[in-house]
């Protein structure tokens, strides 16, 4: 099995990795070539930054969306009164975006401020090329992507500067945003592991199911759906604004596939449960039979028929009219193919 480039380089290159404060010998997957280490009596495999991935093979991903705004108000608040304003700015952030977390947590101060300190309209989305430099581009898909920021996320900026004073763009300004203000990891930039434990933390206090940073995503985007109920394109903004490469991808991201299978699948078992298991009466359906014509032929016919209809449009004898409308149906079945 072909192994990628950075893999090759954690293999050759990296012997040891770090998982919660222990260090361990990283070992390699003969039969599929990845690299993993032992730890808690298990597997964890390894991401191509050498790091213990945050989805391990063989694990469910979670596929909610947050419901509904009260919902979206319980995760805000427990933040709020917990002070975790990173947390705070990276979940708001994350819902009014629709950006994926690794796009979040590249960002940096420049990239929605000026440096006199005023905001920017819009986030000309930035990634990290394998060499490390800072390309335009979503970090998943690499697709350019230019996002307005509303007044949501305008406010949601003024409410985090106003509780953590540390922030100077006269030295932060090429900084990350996301670069945590305070405790043992004083300097590093927050990871997707840390924001997805705050999230089923949350989730555990404020809610009755379980959310990770794509039920922001997903969430944003079914109530902008809700919202625009009559707009016949909504769909394909939300696609544009998803970076879907179909709307057939947008539907299934948002459930609805998976919402209309449920359905049909229901619908047939209550007539199974009827018909086959309680033996019910099954109601008598007529086939009726399908004809198939070409066009141009098809075409034809009808001026023809129209001009035979004219003919007999002052007869009253309804014998002759019979028969006029007989005959057009038998030319019908001729040129049925």
């Amino acid at each position: 099995m072909a192994v990628s480039e950075k893999q090759e380089n954690i293999q050759g290159k990296q012997k040891t990795c770090e998982y919660k404060g222990v260090t361990y010998f990283v070992l390699n997957d003969i039969r599929t070539g990845k690299c993993f280490i032992e730890a808690d009596g298990e597997r964890k495999y390894l991401d191509c930054n050498g790091r213990v991935a945050n989805k391990q093979k063989g694990t469910k991903s979670i596929k909610t969306a947050i419901e509904n705004f009260e919902d979206m108000m319980k995760i805000q608040d427990y933040f709020i009164e917990n002070k975790q304003w990173n947390f705070y700015l990276l979940f708001t952030l994350n819902i009014n975006t629709g950006r994926r977390i690794s796009d979040l947590l590249n960002a940096r101060w420049s990239d929605f401020f000026y440096k006199n300190g005023n905001m920017r309209k819009t986030w000309d989305i930035k990634k990290k090329d394998k060499d490390g430099n800072t390309i335009y581009g979503e970090q998943k898909t690499g697709k350019s992507k230019e996002l307005y920021l509303n007044t949501a996320i305008q406010e949601a900026f003024e409410i985090f500067l106003e509780n953590e004073k540390g922030i100077d763009f006269n030295y932060d300004y090429d900084e990350p945003v996301f670069k945590q203000l305070h405790g043992t990891h004083k300097g590093k930039v927050l990871s997707s592991a840390g924001y997805r434990k705050a999230l089923i933390k949350a989730g555990e206090q404020c809610l009755d199911y379980e959310i990770r940073s794509h039920s922001m995503r997903r969430g944003m985007g079914k109530m902008m759906i809700e919202l625009h109920p009559d707009d016949n394109i909504s769909k394909s903004v939300l696609m544009g604004l998803l970076n879907h490469s179909s709307e057939k991808d947008t539907n299934k991201y948002l459930g609805e596939t998976a919402k209309l299978e449920m359905q049909y699948l229901e619908d047939f078992g209550q007539k199974y449960k009827k018909y086959v298991m309680h033996r019910e009466e099954i109601p008598f359906t007529v086939k009726r039979p399908v004809a198939v014509f070409d066009v141009a032929e098809l075409r034809d016919y009808m001026i023809c028929a129209f001009a035979k209809i004219l003919d007999v449009k002052d007869e009253t004898d309804t014998v002759k009219l019979m028969e006029v409308y007989n005959g057009l149906l038998n030319g019908l079945e001729m040129i049925a193919k």
